[in-house]
């Protein structure tokens, strides 16, 4: 009993996590949410002794795929935010290069970052002030169209996992 209890709790630990993780750039959020589903994998098999819960092949590759495509969506939609507003090349990398200096002035560097890189990478190549601000508008609406998606993959895995360790129980 105690280690059922102590499975599930990590388990909802990483999920949870995995679910705030999604909105909050400071935590990996689909990768936790992954674990979540990986731990209760290896505590039906191994720990409590019931692989008959555990989840298909499958179902576990499906997770590992909607993990993929967070990261790609994320990735994409905040280059093509900022190609569709009229960033350059050079606006695209000094986001890059914003993003990589910004992790280490926590959640307003990772947010702030990119649109100052953006802006500075835009006035770098000798784009016009508004031409620059225009291109970090469109790295801030991809963001937050990646950020949207992110979640919505943060909850489909949630979701799927309920209703999947729901009824692997109950059948």
């Amino acid at each position: 009993m105690f280690l059922t209890v102590l499975c599930w709790l990590f388990i909802v630990i990483l999920l949870l996590t995995g679910f705030v993780g999604s909105f909050l750039p400071v935590l990996p959020g689909t990768p936790l949410i992954l674990a979540g589903v990986f731990l209760y994998n290896f505590c039906v098999q191994r720990l409590l002794m019931h692989p008959e819960r555990a989840l298909s092949a499958g179902s576990l590759w499906g997770f590992v795929g909607l993990v993929v495509l967070a990261h790609l969506v994320d990735f994409t939609a905040s280059l093509v935010g900022a190609n569709r507003y009229g960033a350059s090349r050079s606006g695209v990398w000094g986001g890059v290069i914003g993003l990589g200096v910004g992790v280490f002035f926590s959640l307003p560097g990772l947010l702030l970052g990119p649109l100052i890189g953006v802006v500075l990478g835009e006035l770098f190549a000798g784009k016009a002030i508004q031409v620059a601000l225009r291109a970090a508008w469109g790295t801030l609406v991809g963001t937050a169209a990646g950020t949207v998606a992110r979640v919505s993959i943060a909850l489909i895995m949630v979701l799927w996992f309920a209703v999947a360790a729901w009824s692997s129980h109950a059948g």
